[in-house]
């Protein structure tokens, strides 16, 4: 697996140096089944950098090391098989239309 990294600009410059997490989540019709997390440090190579930082981070002199011979790994029971739901019908203009229910947690595209 790839991805780009991340957009250093983002990222505050505090949170640069340290220890983070790699966190991949896996769903199936909106049910997480699985979560791998990896933990990240983030370091100078540098021993005199590491052990007296400058002000500024010197992110060309940044080493990330992640630990992916120990990922931390949370499995979820969910229903694999159970039938979808049924479509929601597109009204055409000569029945009412029915709120919808709608779940706190979902994500809703006003677009």
């Amino acid at each position: 697996m790839q991805a780009e990294p991340p957009e250093l600009g983002k990222i505050p410059e505090e949170d640069i140096i340290g220890v983070t997490v790699l966190l991949l989540t896996c769903s199936y019709v909106g049910q997480e089944f699985i979560r791998v997390g990896y933990y990240v440090s983030n370091e100078y190579v540098d021993e005199h950098l590491r052990e007296e930082p400058p002000a500024k981070v010197l992110i060309n002199r940044v080493q990330r090391n992640i630990l992916a011979d120990k990922p931390r790994v949370t499995k979820f029971p969910i229903v694999f098989n159970s039938p979808p739901p049924p479509p929601n019908p597109i009204p055409d203009g000569n029945e009412a239309v029915r709120p919808m229910d709608v779940d706190a947690d979902m994500d809703i595209d006003v677009t």
